[in-house]
C-alpha cells in the first residue's frame, strides 16, 4: 500500500546528537563540530576503540595551525592503517575541519602539581605525557573551569578545603584545593578542584602564602570565604588560617571540629598515671615476640587497633583506644588466667603482676566509661553516609556540657560555656566534691571496694580529675566557635528547632558570622528572619500542629531574595563540610568516575548517520497514569512500529526504503502513523503503519536493481546496515569516507543469511529501560534483566505494591502502567502483566495465547516460561529489596534484607499487635488478601476491643495489657512473622503543655514494645522473615525521637496521610518493611478530598481538614475556626460514618457497642490511617500466602 509522503528539510545527520556524544564519551563541552576540528580528540577515540594504536604523546592538543591538524590526523592515519582502515582523506579532513575555532583546549591556569594529581588519581588509559596528562584534565575539570568556579564563588558564600600529603607517586605528594559551596539551582552542597600544591617540607609560613597565591591566581574573593577545612601538620593549619584571616577576620577553621576526639582522647590520657599505657604497651610487645599466639592476644591484636608498640601510645586515636580498652576489659580474666600461667620471665611477670592489680583495672573501667561520649562523636564525624553538620554540631556543643558536669559544679560549669577561661577549670574552688567526682555511675567505686583497695580511690580521683580538666580544656581548644554560637547553628539548620530560634540569637548569629557589620545590617537579618518563621508557623497551623511544616533549607533559599542577608547567612553555614570527610570519598566525588568507553561507530560526518539511537521495538513512552494515555496514541493504538525501530518503509515511486521510526514532534500522535527518518537522504515522511514492515525482512524488502542504479539507496542500505551492528556488536566492519564494495559485500552476505549468529532478535540492546524502551538507563530493573529510566523508575517506585480490591497489582509487574492485564493463576501470586510487554518482550501475540491457559503461572512464579527478550533476574528476590532499601537510617546498620519467597513455599502470616487500637493492622492484612494464621491483639480499651471483637467476628486474640506479656508468652503463642503498635502519644505530643516525655507516665510504654521487639527478633542463622513497624507523633522533642532512634538503631519516615486521604495525620514511622522509603501515591478508590466522604445533601467547605483527634474541638479547622460541613446553610460536625471514610474505614465500621459521638471519635482518633497503613504493608505480599 502507498502511502501519502510528507517531505521537511531536517537532516539525518544529526549534529547535536553527534556532539552529545563525543562529548559523554571524552567527557568534553563541545558546542559544534568546528572545535573538534584539530583532531586531537579523533586521537582520544582511537585510543579508546583500539587501546595503545594512538602514542598520545605525539598529539598536539592546542593545535592552532593547519600544520598542526595535518600533525594530528597523520597520527590518526598511521593508526588506521595498522588497524586495517583505509580510504580515509586526512587532508581534506585537517584542511576542512581546521578553522578560527579549531582550539581544543584552552591553556589550563591550575598548576603542573594539580595535573599530577588528577592524571594519577582518575586517569586508566594508556596514553602519557605532559600534553596527555593536560588534556584528561581538561575534560575531567569540564571546559568551564575555572570561570564556573570563580562565579560560584563571587556568588556565594565558599569552603576552602585543604587535603595535604596526598601521595602522586611513590615518594611524592601535594596538598589539594577544593572549593565547596551550596549549589541554589541544583539544591545541593558541591564540592569542585581548584588546585594543588606542592607538599614540600617548607615552612608553615611559606606553605600559607602558596595557599593564598593560588587563590589570588584563580581570582576568588575572599570576602566569601567562609570556611576552611584542613588536614594535615598542626603548625601549618594555624599558619594558613592565620593568613587567611588578614584578608577575611571573620573565617571559621572546621578541621579542629572533626579531630577533637582524637586530639583530646591523647591529651587526656597524658595526664593518667602510665600504668593504662604501659599495660598495653607490654601485651602487644608479648603478643610481638611470642612465638605461640595466645587466641585472646590475636583478637586484640589481629584486628585493626594497631599494627606496632608504638601507636598504642598517646599518639593513637580515640576510636582504637576505646577499642583496645574495651577488649582488654572482656578478656581480663582470661588475660590473667594466661599470663600466670606462662614462663616467669620479667616482663610476664610484670604484666601477671598489672593485671592482678585492682587499681589499674579500675583505671581501664574508668576509660572505658569517661571516653565513650567522645568515641560517640567521633562515630558520627567518620558516617561513611554521611552525617547533617546541624548534629555534628548540636554534639560538639554537647561535649562540653558533658565534661564539664562531671567534675565541675552547675555554676561554674556554665560560666565556662560562655567564658571558655581554663582557668575556671583548674580552680579547685569550682570542683566538685571528691564524692561527687563521675568515676563511672559508682561502678569504679564499688569494685574498688569489693577488691579491697579502697586506699587507691583519692589518688585515681587525683588521676580522674587531671584527666576530665585536660579532656575538657582541649575540646574547648579546639571547637572552632563558643557554645551559644554552635547551638544556634544547629538550631537554625536543624528543621525540627528552626521555629525556636530568636531573633536576638541569629542577630548575634549574623555578628559572630562577619554577615552584619552594623546595627541597621543586624535588624534587617532580623526582620527578614521573622518575617520566614511567621510564614512557617502560619504553614504550620494550615496543616494542624500534628504536622509542623518541615521545610528544607533549599525551599528557603528558593523563597528568599538574592539580596537577602538572611539568606546569605543560610548559604555560609551550608557550605560548612560535612561527612564523609575522607580524603578518596571527597577526591571521588569531585571526580566522577569515567564511564564505560564504547568503541567509536564513525569519525566524520557519514558515521554519524550510524550513530542515531536505535531503541529496541518496544513502547516509545510509557505513561505514569491513565492521564497520559491521550500523548501516546502511538503507543496505544496497537498497530506497533513504536519509536527507534527499524523498519522498511513503500514511498511513492519507490521500493522498499529503510527507515528508521522516530518520536513525532507535535505532542499528539495521529492514530495509525508513524513519523520515518530515511536512511541516505536524511528526509522524514509521515507513514501509515500498513505502509511499513520490520527490518528483519531483509530479503524480501532489499531491491537488487535499485540497489545497483542508485547511489542513495546504496548508501541507506550501508548506513542501516551499519547501525543494526552497531546494535548487536557495538563495533563495525570499517570506517571509511566512501562505501567500499567488498566490505559492503560482506555486510549484505551477512544480511541475507539472516543476521547470524543472533538472528533479527538481536536488534534489541541489552540495556535499555524495560518500561519505554529509552536507552537512558537510571538503574537496573529488578526483577527483569534490563534497566528504567529516571521517569520509568519513578513510575515503578510508587505503583509496584499497588494492589487492588481483588487483591492483584493494579498495574503490569514489567512497566507498572498497561491498560490491559493478564492475571497470574497461582492461587498465592498477586502480580498481572500487561500485553504490550508480553507481545514486545516475549513474543508476538503471545498474549492473546495466554488467554487459552488456565491456570496460567507467570513469568516470576514459572521462569521456565521466560522467552525472548524476558528474562527474570536469578536473584530478583534480592535485587527488589536493595531497590527499595531505607537509606533514610544514616547513623545506623542498614537492616538485614529478607529475600522474597517464593509463591509455593509462602505460608499464612502470624502477627502480634500492641497498643492495637480498632484493628487497622487486621482490616489491611485481610484486604491485601493475605492469610492470617493468627493475630494477638494487647489493647485495653473495652470500646476499642469491641469493635475488633464485632467487627472481625472473634477472630482476633485479645491479651489486654501489654506490660503482662512475658518470654513465656511470646514463646507459646509465637514465633510470629509481623510485630506492629504505636505507643500512646500523650506524653510524648509538644501539643500537650503537660507532657511527661518517653521516660514517664504513658512515653515509657515505648519500651515495652521496645522490649518485646527485642524477645521476637530471630537470631543471626534464622532465616525466617521477621518484621516491625513502631508509629508515633512526629510533633515530639527532638530528644524523645533521637531516644527512639537509638534505641530501635534506625532514623523513621515521615508520612502525611493528607496524600492519600482528606485530613493531615503526619506520622513517623520505625521498622524494616520492605520499601518504606517508597513515595506514597493514591490509587483510584481513595477517597482524597472531603467532599468524597461526606453524605449526599452535605457540602464540604474545605478539600482537606486539620488532624482529627480524640478531642471534639479539632472537628474545627482552628482554634476558633469553622466547622468543616454546610448543611442547610448552616456549618456541621463531621458525622461519625464520614470520620471514618476520611480514615479509610467502612461505613459504620465504629457504630458497636452503642457508643456515642464521642466515643466513637475517640477510637478513631487513636487510630491509624488505612491507606497509610495499606501503603507501608502491600511488600509483605511477596513473603506470606494469599487468599
Amino acid at each position: 500500500m502507498e502511502s501519502t509522503v510528507v517531505r521537511t528539510s531536517d537532516s539525518f545527520t544529526d549534529e547535536n546528537f553527534y556532539l552529545k556524544w563525543i562529548n559523554s564519551l571524552l567527557k568534553t563541552n563541545f558546542k559544534n563540530v568546528e572545535e573538534m576540528g584539530s583532531g586531537a580528540c579523533h586521537c582520544q577515540m582511537m585510543d579508546c576503540v583500539f587501546p595503545g594504536s594512538v602514542d598520545m604523546t605525539k598529539v598536539k592538543f592546542d593545535a592552532q595551525s593547519e600544520d598542526d591538524c595535518k600533525h594530528n590526523f597523520s597520527i590518526l592515519h598511521e593508526a588506521f592503517s595498522t588497524n586495517g582502515i583505509t580510504k580515509v582523506d586526512m587532508k581534506r579532513a585537517a584542511k576542512k575541519r581546521c578553522g578560527p575555532r579549531t582550539q581544543v583546549t584552552e591553556s589550563l591556569p591550575c598548576s603542573d602539581e594539580a595535573l599530577q594529581f588528577i592524571y594519577n588519581h582518575c586517569y586508566t588509559g594508556s596514553a602519557k605525557g605532559q600534553q596527555g596528562s593536560r588534556h584528561f584534565a581538561r575534560c575531567k575539570l569540564g571546559s568551564q573551569y575555572p570561570k564556573d568556579i570563580i562565579s560560584a564563588c563571587e556568588n556565594t558564600p565558599y569552603c576552602l578545603y585543604i587535603y595535604g600529603g596526598v601521595p602522586v607517586g611513590k615518594d611524592e605528594a601535594v596538598s589539594v584545593l577544593l572549593v565547596g559551596f551550596f549549589d541554589v539551582e541544583a539544591s545541593s552542597r558541591r564540592i569542585r578542584f581548584l588546585d594543588a600544591l606542592q607538599a614540600g617540607d617548607s615552612a608553615g609560613d611559606q606553605y600559607a602564602a602558596a595557599v593564598v597565591d593560588s587563590l589570588k591566581k584563580f581570582g576568588l574573593s575572599t570576602d566569601n570565604l567562609a570556611a576552611v577545612y584542613l588536614t594535615g601538620n598542626g603548625s601549618a593549619t594555624e599558619e594558613i588560617c592565620s593568613k587567611l584571616r588578614e584578608f577575611n577576620a571573620n573565617i571559621v577553621a572546621l578541621g579542629g571540629l572533626y579531630t577533637i576526639a582524637d586530639a583530646a582522647c591523647r591529651a587526656a590520657i597524658k595526664e593518667l598515671s602510665n600504668q593504662a599505657q604501659e599495660l598495653m604497651v607490654d601485651l602487644h610487645e608479648h603478643y610481638s615476640a611470642c612465638s605461640t599466639k595466645n587466641e585472646n592476644l590475636k583478637d586484640l591484636f589481629d584486628s585493626d587497633v594497631s599494627n606496632d608498640s608504638a601507636s598504642l601510645h598517646t599518639n593513637t586515636s580515640c576510636f582504637r583506644v576505646c577499642l583496645l580498652v574495651t577488649k582488654i576489659l572482656e578478656m581480663w580474666t582470661d588475660l590473667t588466667l594466661y599470663f600466670s600461667s606462662c614462663n616467669e620471665d620479667e616482663k610476664t611477670k610484670s604484666i601477671c603482676s598489672q593485671l592482678k592489680d585492682p587499681r589499674v583495672k579500675a583505671m581501664f573501667m574508668f576509660l572505658q566509661q569517661a571516653l565513650e561520649p567522645l568515641h560517640s562523636f567521633q562515630r558520627k564525624t567518620q558516617e561513611a553516609s554521611g552525617t547533617n553538620i546541624e548534629l555534628i554540631l548540636a554534639e560538639a556543643n554537647s561535649l562540653i556540657s558533658i565534661y564539664t558536669s562531671y567534675f565541675l559544679s552547675p555554676q561554674a560549669a556554665d560560666r565556662f560555656l560562655i567564658e571558655r577561661d581554663v582557668q575556671i577549670l583548674k580552680n579547685k574552688n569550682f570542683h566538685l566534691p571528691t564524692s561527687e567526682l563521675c568515676l563511672g555511675k559508682k561502678t569504679v567505686e564499688d569494685f574498688l571496694k569489693t577488691s579491697e583497695a579502697a586506699e587507691a580511690l583519692p589518688l585515681l580521683q587525683e588521676d580522674v580529675l587531671s584527666f576530665y580538666i585536660a579532656l575538657t580544656g582541649c575540646i574547648a581548644e579546639e571547637l572552632p566557635l563558643n557554645d551559644s554560637v554552635l547551638k544556634s547553628i544547629a538550631q537554625l539548620l536543624n528543621p525540627q528547632s528552626r521555629l525556636k530560634v530568636t531573633e536576638e540569637t541569629v542577630g548575634e548569629l549574623g555578628t559572630k558570622l562577619g554577615i552584619c557589620n552594623s546595627p541597621e545590617e543586624v535588624k534587617q537579618l532580623t526582620n527578614e528572619f521573622l518575617e520566614y518563621q511567621k510564614a512557617q508557623e502560619k504553614e504550620a497551623e494550615d496543616g494542624g500542629k500534628d504536622s509542623a511544616a518541615v521545610v528544607s533549607l533549599e525551599n528557603i533559599m528558593n523563597d528568599t531574595k538574592p539580596a537577602s542577608i538572611f539568606r546569605k547567612l543560610l548559604l555560609i553555614l551550608l557550605s560548612f563540610p560535612c561527612p564523609p570527610l575522607d580524603a578518596q570519598q571527597v577526591f571521588t566525588q569531585v571526580f566522577n568516575e569515567l564511564p564505560r568507553i564504547a568503541p567509536c561507530m564513525g569519525l566524520l560526518t557519514h558515521c554519524v548517520n550510524a550513530l542515531t539511537p536505535s531503541s529496541p521495538t518496544h513502547r516509545a513512552i510509557r505513561g505514569n497514569s491513565l492521564t497520559d494515555i491521550c500523548c501516546i496514541n502511538a503507543v496505544m493504538d496497537g498497530k506497533g512500529f513504536l519509536t527507534g525501530v527499524l523498519v522498511w518503509g513503500k514511498i511513492k515511486g519507490f521500493n522498499w526504503w529503510p527507515g528508521m521510526v522516530v518520536a513525532w514532534k507535535t505532542k499528539c500522535a495521529p492514530v495509525g502513523m508513524r513519523r520515518v527518518e530515511w536512511f541516505g537522504d536524511g528526509m522524514f515522511s509521515e507513514v501509515y503503519t500498513e505502509g511499513l514492515t520490520p527490518f528483519a525482512a531483509f530479503t524480501r524488502c532489499f531491491c537488487k536493481n535499485s540497489f545497483a542504479s542508485l547511489p542513495v539507496y546504496k548508501k541507506a542500505i550501508y548506513q542501516i546496515l551499519e547501525v543494526v551492528l552497531n546494535v548487536l556488536y557495538y563495533f563495525i566492519f570499517c570506517v571509511v569516507f566512501h562505501v567500499e564494495e567488498k566490505e559492503l559485500k560482506l555486510m549484505l552476505d551477512w544480511a541475507f543469511e539472516g543476521f547470524l549468529p543472533t538472528g533479527p532478535d538481536g536488534f534489541i540492546p541489552v540495556d535499555f529501560c524495560l518500561s519505554c524502551g529509552s536507552t537512558d538507563i537510571d538503574v537496573q530493573h529488578p526483577l527483569f534483566k534490563g534497566g528504567l529510566c529516571l521517569k520509568c523508575k519513578e513510575n515503578f517506585t510508587e505503583t509496584l505494591y499497588r494492589y487492588d480490591d481483588d487483591g492483584y497489582q493494579s498495574y503490569c509487574t514489567i512497566c507498572c502502567a498497561g491498560l490491559e492485564v493478564i492475571l497470574c493463576g497461582n492461587p498465592s501470586c498477586c502480580r498481572c502483566y500487561c500485553k504490550d510487554c508480553v507481545n514486545i518482550l516475549v513474543g508476538p501475540e503471545t498474549f492473546d495465547k495466554l488467554k487459552d491457559v488456565d491456570p496460567w503461572s507467570c513469568y516470576m512464579c514459572k521462569p521456565s516460561q521466560c522467552e525472548g527478550n524476558l528474562k527474570l533476574r536469578a536473584d530478583w528476590s534480592v535485587k527488589v529489596q536493595d531497590f527499595f532499601a531505607n537509606n533514610s537510617a544514616m547513623e545506623f546498620e542498614p537492616h538485614r534484607v529478607y529475600p522474597s519467597i517464593p509463591a509455593d513455599q509462602r505460608r499464612p502470616i502470624k502477627v502480634l499487635s500492641l497498643f492495637d487500637g480498632i484493628a487497622t493492622g487486621y482490616l489491611v492484612l485481610k484486604d491485601l488478601g493475605l492469610k492470617i494464621e493468627r493475630y494477638i491483639a494487647s489493647e485495653i480499651c473495652d470500646d476499642s476491643i469491641a469493635v475488633g471483637m464485632v467487627k472481625h467476628e472473634g477472630k482476633i486474640e485479645y491479651v489486654n495489657d501489654v506490660r503482662t506479656i512475658t518470654r513465656k508468652h511470646l514463646a507459646e503463642w509465637g514465633p510470629f512473622d509481623l510485630l506492629i503498635g504505636g505507643s500512646p502519644c500523650n506524653d510524648l505530643s509538644m501539643v500537650n503543655p503537660l507532657r511527661k516525655g518517653l521516660f514517664e507516665g504513658t512515653g515509657r510504654l515505648f519500651f515495652e514494645f521496645y522490649r518485646i521487639l527485642t524477645l521476637l527478633r530471630p537470631k543471626e542463622d534464622d532465616n525466617r522473615p521477621f518484621f516491625w513497624l513502631f508509629e508515633n507523633v512526629v510533633f515530639m522533642s527532638a530528644n524523645d525521637k533521637s531516644d527512639i532512634c537509638r534505641f530501635l538503631e534506625c532514623n523513621p519516615i515521615l508520612i502525611d496521610a493528607v496524600k492519600v486521604s482528606p485530613a493531615h495525620r503526619a506520622r513517623y514511622f520505625w521498622g524494616n518493611l520492605p520499601g518504606m522509603n517508597r513515595p506514597v501515591a493514591t490509587s483510584l478508590d481513595d477517597k482524597v478530598t472531603l467532599q468524597d466522604c461526606l453524605e449526599s445533601g452535605r457540602q464540604a467547605k474545605f478539600d482537606k481538614v486539620r488532624t482529627i483527634t480524640t478531642k471534639s474541638n479539632s472537628i474545627r479547622q482552628g482554634k476558633m475556626g469553622p466547622l468543616p460541613v454546610d448543611m442547610n446553610g448552616k456549618e456541621d460536625y463531621l458525622w461519625c460514618t464520614e470520620m471514618e471514610q476520611i480514615f479509610g474505614f467502612p461505613k459504620h465500621y465504629t457504630d458497636v457497642n452503642n457508643m456515642g459521638r464521642m466515643q466513637r471519635q475517640k477510637v478513631l482518633g487513636r487510630s491509624w490511617s488505612v491507606p497509610v497503613i495499606r501503603h507501608l504493608f502491600a511488600p509483605l505480599k511477596d513473603y506470606f500466602e494469599c487468599e
